[in-house]
């Protein structure tokens, strides 16, 4: 996949890092401007998982990225830079949601993208453990995420990547397209 101004697998942005992640990467928030390295991870995302798929829009993932950047209402976005390159090579994208089942509102771990150079590197487990605080401070019960389809070569290793950092396999998800 080509990415603009890419260097290794990651994806260029021109934001300064806010907190170490893991050595050489720095996690942060997104900001308006990373809406289309935000945009691209998840392309590769849904590449990785056999998609993406004939409902996918590179501009309508940009303008989706750039809502939850612009309004923390509709939830929040971190990403893992590289320093000294500033290669976006982590994604996580969070939703917030009400539900009467969790007693409010929650959050829906939508996307958790890492760079394959980065997969060894602890970024998955920062993205996490910075999102499991902002859950926090925002007074959130719960995180949600639906794992890989049945059939997906690596889905025992990110189901066991989840239950590690205290997830808990809750069922299926059925979808349906409007």
């Amino acid at each position: 996949m080509n990415f603009p101004q890419r260097a290794r697998s990651g994806v260029r942005v021109g934001a300064e890092g806010q907190g170490t992640s893991s050595a050489g990467t720095a996690l942060r928030k997104s900001v308006p401007g990373d809406e289309n390295a935000v945009a691209k991870a998840v392309e590769e995302l849904l590449s990785e998982l056999g998609g993406p798929g004939p409902e996918f829009s590179l501009q309508g993932a940009k303008q989706a990225a750039l809502r939850l950047i612009q309004d923390p209402e509709q939830g929040f976005i971190f990403v893992v830079e590289e320093q000294g390159t500033g290669q976006i090579v982590g994604v996580a994208s969070i939703s917030a949601v009400q539900a009467v089942r969790a007693a409010g509102a929650y959050g829906v771990l939508q996307e958790l993208w890492i760079s394959r150079d980065f997969r060894s590197s602890d970024c998955g487990r920062h993205l996490l453990e910075a999102i499991d605080s902002e859950a926090k401070r925002r007074g959130w019960q719960m995180i949600e995420v639906a794992l890989p389809p049945d059939g997906y070569p690596a889905l025992e290793r990110v189901r066991h990547f989840y239950e590690e950092r205290g997830y808990r396999v809750g069922g299926l998800r059925a979808r349906k397209r409007l």
